[in-house]
C-alpha cells in the first residue's frame, strides 16, 4: 500500500522559504489592487482577465475536486501553449534543483490534511518561484480549477506598509513548515535591506528610514515592530496608496452573472438535484444493468435506453459548449413556469434566460454553470430528476425512481460539488453568504441538525452518530468538505 505524502518534500521547502513572507505580502497588494471577482484566462494571449482587467498571466496547473494537481505542461491539450510557459520554467527549475513536485506530471495531495488548501499553497509557491505578480483561482467546471500566475508590470511590486509587512512577516513563515528565519531573510532581501542578527530578532532599516524588528523565538515569528526612523510612527504609514500602472481594460469585462431572482433557488436545490442524479444512477445499476458506458436517447419513445430496461424521460435543453449558448427543449414552458414561482417571479416574469429560444452565454462569467444550473433547478422544481448525455440534459419522469437515502459520505460529495457549481454563478460579495445558505439548506432538507460551533471555519450537519462539515475560505469558497463520526469527520 503506497502512503501519500502528507507534505511536500524537503527539497520544495528549501526552494520556497525564501519567498514566503514576500508572496504574502505581494498578494495582498495583488488582490486590493484586482479584487475578486469574476475571472478568465486564455492561453493563447496569454492573459488573466479579473475584475475589469486583462493581465499578462500563465496557466501553471489544474485542481480536481478529486485532490490532484496536473501541471500545465502535462496537460497534452495545452502543454504547447503561449499560457502554459510558466509551467514549463517550473519544470526546468525543478530538474535543475531536484525537485519531485515540479518534475511529476501529476501530484495527489490526499495525504495532506487539507488537500484544496495544499494546493493554494502550492500556487504560492509557484508564484514565489516564478517572481510573480499576484495569482488567482477560477473555476472551469463542478470539479475542477484552474491555477493562475499573473506576471504583468502593471502590478507594481508591493512598498513595505506597516500592517501588511506585519502580516506578511506572520502568515508567510507560518504557511509551510520549517524555520522562519529564512523567509525573514527573503523579505529583507527582496526590499533591498541587510539586515542584523541578534539574539531572538531580526532588525532592518528601510530605505526610508523605518526600523522593522521582527521577533524570533525557535524559527517562529513572534513580533513584528515597525518604527519610523526617531522612534515613532513610521514614515510608511503616511506613504501614499499603491495603484495599478496603466492597467488594461478587459475587452471582455462586462460580463453578465447569473440572474439573482433565481439565485436563492439555485441555492437551495443545485445540491440536492446532484443527489436525484445519484439516485437515478444507483436505480440503473441496480435494475437496469448500468454498466458504465453511457445509455442511448430514443427520442421517438421517451426512453434513456440501458443494457438492462429504459427510463421515461423527457427533453429539458441543449448546451452547446464551444458556441456557448444554451436552450430550452419545446414544451419545457412547465419547467420554466415551476422556476419562476420557486423565485417567487409573477407569472410571465421576463427573464432571458426563461425565455424560449437560444440564449447566448458568451457574455456571462461562467457559461457552463449557467447552463447546468438553470436545467439542474428546472427539473428539481418541477419535481423531476436531472440527467445529461453529450450536450443534451434530460429530466427523468419515471415513476419507478425512489428518493435516494441521505448518507454522510454521498452528502459531503454533493454539497461540495454543489458549491463547484454554484461558485461560478454567485457574485463574489454574495459568496460567503450564498455558500452558507448552500450547505444549511442541503442539511436542513435532509433532516440533519446544523452546528454552527465552528464558524466562521465550518459549518456541521448532524445526523444520529455521524457529522458532515463543509469548510469554507475566508471569500467564501467551499474549500473541503468531510464526514464521519460525530466530532470527528475525516476527508
Amino acid at each position: 500500500m503506497t502512503t501519500l505524502p502528507d507534505s511536500f518534500s524537503d527539497e520544495l521547502l528549501a526552494l520556497a522559504r525564501p519567498n514566503l513572507a514576500w508572496t504574502v505580502e505581494q498578494m495582498d497588494l495583488f488582490d486590493r489592487l484586482v479584487p475578486h471577482g469574476p475571472t478568465r484566462f486564455d492561453l493563447e494571449a496569454p492573459l488573466v482577465g479579473r475584475s475589469g482587467v486583462a493581465l499578462s498571466g500563465q496557466l501553471v496547473a489544474s485542481y480536481a475536486a478529486d485532490g490532484t494537481w496536473l501541471w500545465a505542461w502535462a496537460n497534452n491539450g495545452i502543454a504547447d501553449t503561449p499560457g502554459a510557459a510558466a509551467s514549463r520554467e517550473l519544470r526546468a527549475i525543478g530538474e535543475r534543483q531536484g525537485v519531485s513536485e515540479l518534475t511529476k506530471p501529476l501530484l495527489d495531495l490526499n495525504g495532506f490534511p487539507n488537500a484544496r488548501l495544499a494546493a493554494d499553497h502550492l500556487l504560492l509557491i509557484c508564484m514565489g518561484l516564478l517572481d510573480g505578480r499576484g495569482a488567482a483561482v477560477t473555476a472551469v467546471n463542478e470539479r475542477g480549477w484552474a491555477f493562475l500566475v499573473v506576471d504583468d508590470p502593471a502590478v507594481p511590486r508591493a512598498e513595505p506598509r506597516p500592517a501588511r509587512l506585519a502580516h506578511a512577516l506572520r502568515a508567510g513563515p507560518a504557511m509551510l513548515p520549517g524555520p522562519a528565519l529564512p523567509a525573514v531573510r527573503g523579505w529583507f532581501a527582496r526590499h533591498g535591506v541587510e539586515p542584523e542578527y541578534g539574539p531572538g530578532a531580526v532588525v532592518g532599516t528601510l530605505p526610508d528610514g523605518d526600523r522593522v524588528v521582527v521577533g524570533l523565538d525557535g524559527g517562529t515569528v513572534t513580533a513584528v515592530e515597525v518604527t519610523g526612523p526617531d522612534g515613532g510612527v513610521p514614515l510608511s504609514a503616511a506613504a501614499p496608496e499603491q495603484h495599478l500602472i496603466d492597467p488594461t481594460p478587459d475587452p471582455q469585462s462586462l460580463v453578465r452573472m447569473f440572474p439573482r431572482a433565481l439565485l436563492p433557488v439555485v441555492t437551495r436545490e443545485i445540491a440536492f438535484s446532484l443527489r436525484d442524479t445519484r439516485g437515478m444512477i444507483e436505480f440503473a445499476g441496480e435494475h437496469l444493468a448500468f454498466d458504465g458506458r453511457a445509455p442511448l436517447w430514443d427520442e421517438a419513445a421517451g426512453l434513456l435506453v440501458f443494457p438492462g430496461g429504459g427510463l421515461a424521460c423527457r427533453p429539458l435543453g441543449r448546451y452547446a459548449p464551444e458556441e456557448r449558448w444554451f436552450e430550452w427543449a419545446p414544451g419545457t414552458e412547465d419547467v420554466r413556469e415551476a422556476l419562476r414561482r420557486a423565485a417567487g417571479l409573477p407569472d410571465g416574469a421576463d427573464l432571458p434566460e426563461l425565455a424560449p429560444g437560444r440564449l447566448d452565454l458568451a457574455p456571462y462569467a461562467a457559461p457552463e454553470s449557467v447552463a447546468v444550473a438553470l436545467a439542474r433547478t428546472g427539473a428539481r422544481v418541477s419535481g423531476r430528476v436531472f440527467t445529461s448525455l453529450g450536450d443534451l440534459f434530460l429530466a427523468v419522469v419515471d415513476p419507478r425512481l425512489p428518493a435516494p437515502a441521505v448518507d454522510p459520505g454521498a452528502a459531503a460529495e454533493e454539497i461540495r460539488a454543489g458549491a463547484g457549481w454554484l461558485q461560478g454563478l454567485t457574485p463574489p460579495e454574495d459568496r460567503p453568504r450564498v455558500m452558507r445558505e448552500a450547505a444549511v439548506a442541503y442539511f436542513e432538507r435532509a433532516g440533519m441538525q446544523v452546528w454552527h460551533h465552528g464558524e466562521p471555519d465550518f459549518l456541521s450537519g448532524v445526523a444520529g452518530l455521524y457529522e458532515v462539515r463543509v469548510f469554507f475560505a475566508p471569500d467564501g469558497t467551499v474549500t473541503d468538505t468531510s464526514w464521519g463520526t460525530l466530532m470527528t469527520p475525516q476527508s
